[in-house]
């Protein structure tokens, strides 16, 4: 036992390197070294506060090769002693150090300690054995409430949001009452009718003024849409903590409320609460919401120069990822060329964002700039470097790096990867070469793979495959109204009309709804929102006259509707052509068009794909009014200029 507890503690020593070594000899010069000669004349009690001493202080080696002096020196263990060592596993994610602790904790008998099994129960969930973690807890003939809110913030921080609801329902079974901690974890991944009954009863026991749970309930809402909800909350929460008001700002500018954002901002600088790197990122990231608005990201960003937080990884990380989403990859460069220091993930967002705005060439530069920089890869960078040569077809490079990946960087292609290259080959019409990498791949095909064949069946007229396609859709995911619309789309465009009707039926049967299509646009600080058919908008008329002047342009340019994308059970042309007029991104456009001046950007966002008679529209547009105009679509950026677009209709 000792001598593998000798070997093992290796692990978290070189784990934590330099840091450790800094630690150590801040500990000599702070008389720690006197502490640990004292330690080594003094009995357990002693022993024991010198244990938390080094745990708390975060030195995992020396408290580890303190416990084993514990066996050398012949004292037995107490449950505060494998208590305080288990925490220290738990900290520095060592397993296996925590299994032969466990050993001793069964062999001693401290195992039935409820405060020895809690911490057993969290250093398995924390090292990601959860199997161990929930035997544990089965086995332990006491439960407080922590060993319940361990087990279940255990699974849901190795992904068990289903297994984590069970426990909380069979905790409050068995009488046990959920405290702060546990409404708070519970809460973090509640949505819907499930929320609002945890609501009533954080309420019912005064939970919903702690700031851990207000903070909680706050994403809960914000998760929802319900940013009503979220400000009532907000407002019951005393103190509010940093982490309150995060939430708050973040819920606000994902709604697109930037003067209730900004303002919420104003006033935590006045109520002297110091915005953190945290507050920062997290409200740079929530500017990329589609409904965000993309100066109030600049705002913050130009708060987080002031503040000097800028050059904080994680905000200069956010920083690249909002200026590339939201249509800007210029500046997104820009900042990724500043950053003092870099992490995989600045590399792959940068990547990423390249062939997003269908820049291929430049994500492959980045690439190969870390490649020449001998980086130490994984699974994120090569699916961006993967993604640019899907979208821009480049065969023979996406087939060099998947195999640079797994034979240079011995990484395992993830369904990720395999998705790309289906999708590179099922672009550049290598139909059978698609299939096979289906065939072999060592997983069964997931949702994304069959929308990926459903796209090639469309483009190949292939109506066997489109329908297999499309079933196994249905099957995967049975509440995504993706599959049923395609299937629909595939019967109603071969006349159809008998199966197409029984699709619909099934959708109705099971409560499936069709996405609605919305396009946003922000003009002057102020985002608005369009749907097909709109007229809501206070400039309806004008906007619907834009329209009709830019058709008769178009048409004259040479421009004829695809009266194709129009799926509808409707015989008349003229009727689909209305139809196709009125798609929410050319209302978005014919806004932007008369509510802008002639040299400014038109930005759109869409969260739907853009169809193909848009696109084309699109293209004509900015010939005929020599406007620049971004479409982010839900797959990829589109930069329309002067009758072209950067995907070169290869989207």
């Amino acid at each position: 036992m000792i001598a593998l507890i000798n070997t093992s503690i290796t692990t978290p020593i070189l784990r934590y390197g330099r840091y450790q070594f800094d630690c150590y000899i801040s500990s000599l010069q702070n008389s720690h070294a006197v502490a640990q000669q004292l330690f080594d004349e003094t009995p357990l009690k002693q022993h024991n506060q010198m244990l938390f001493h080094y745990s708390r202080n975060g030195q995992t080696p020396e408290a580890l090769n303190l416990f084993l002096s514990l066996y050398r020196s012949g004292l037995s263990p107490t449950k505060y002693t494998m208590s305080c060592v288990l925490n220290v596993c738990a900290r520095c994610f060592d397993g296996r150090v925590g299994e032969h602790v466990h050993c001793q904790c069964v062999k001693s008998g401290l195992v039935h300690h409820v405060c020895v099994g809690t911490c057993l129960l969290d250093m398995y969930m924390k090292t990601g054995n959860v199997r161990n973690g929930r035997r544990v807890f089965d086995e332990m003939g006491h439960k407080d409430v922590v060993s319940w809110t361990a087990v279940i913030s255990g699974y849901l921080l190795n992904g068990g949001t289903v297994e984590a609801l069970k426990v909380f329902s069979q905790m409050k079974r068995e009488g046990v009452k959920p405290n702060g901690f546990t409404y708070s974890a519970i809460l973090a991944v509640t949505h819907g009718v499930f929320i609002s009954e945890i609501l009533a009863e954080v309420i019912k026991t005064n939970n919903d003024k702690l700031s851990n749970v207000g903070a909680a309930l706050l994403r809960g809402f914000i998760t929802m849409g319900n940013i009503h909800d979220a400000g009532k909350v907000f407002e019951q929460i005393e103190p509010k903590n940093i982490v309150a008001w995060t939430a708050m700002l973040v819920g606000y500018a994902q709604a697109g409320e930037t003067d209730e954002a900004a303002k919420i901002f104003h006033q935590l600088t006045k109520e002297g609460i110091k915005p953190n790197e945290y507050t920062f990122s997290s409200m740079i990231k929530a500017c990329t919401a589609p409904a965000a608005s993309a100066e109030l990201g600049k705002q913050f960003h130009a708060c987080a120069i002031k503040m000097r937080f800028n050059n904080h990884l994680s905000v200069s990380n956010s920083l690249v990822t909002m200026y590339a989403k939201r249509g800007d990859i210029d500046s997104a460069h820009e900042v990724f060329k500043r950053q003092k220091e870099r992490s995989l993930v600045s590399w792959s967002s940068m990547i990423s964002g390249y062939a997003q705005h269908g820049q291929a060439k430049k994500a492959l530069e980045v690439f190969e700039e870390m490649l020449n920089r001998n980086m130490e890869m994984d699974a994120i960078a090569f699916t961006g470097v993967l993604s640019a040569c899907t979208h821009a077809g480049l065969v023979n490079k996406g087939e060099y790096y998947f195999n640079v990946m797994i034979n240079d960087h011995h990484i395992n292609p993830t369904m990720e990867h395999y998705s790309c290259m289906i999708d590179l080959y099922r672009r550049a019409g290598m139909l059978e070469k698609a299939m096979d990498i289906v065939k072999n791949m060592p997983f069964h095909p997931n949702a994304g793979v069959w929308r990926i064949l459903l796209a090639a069946s469309r483009v190949h007229h292939d109506m066997k495959l489109g329908k297999l396609a499309a079933e196994n859709i249905i099957s995967l995911e049975p509440q995504d109204a993706a599959g049923y619309v395609e299937l629909y789309n595939m019967y109603a465009a071969a006349g159809n009309w008998h199966d197409a009707v029984n699709v619909k039926k099934l959708m109705h049967e099971r409560k499936v709804k069709k996405e609605t299509g919305y396009s946003w646009i922000e003009v002057k600080n102020k985002t608005y929102a369009f749907k097909s058919g709109d007229s809501y908008h206070p400039l309806s008329k004008h906007i619907y006259s834009k329209l009709s002047e830019l058709n008769i342009r178009l048409k004259e340019a040479g421009y004829q509707p695809d009266t194709n994308s129009v799926v509808h059970d409707i015989d008349d042309n003229e009727q689909k052509e209305t139809i196709l007029s009125h798609h929410s991104e050319r209302l978005a456009i014919a806004f932007g068009l008369i509510a802008t001046l002639p040299d400014f950007p038109i930005h759109i966002v869409k969260n739907l794909r853009v169809c193909g008679d848009c696109h084309n529209f699109i293209k004509l547009v900015s010939l005929v009014e020599q406007r620049y105009i971004v479409v982010r679509d839900r797959k990829r950026f589109h930069h329309f200029k002067g009758g072209l677009c950067s995907c070169g209709d290869y989207w």
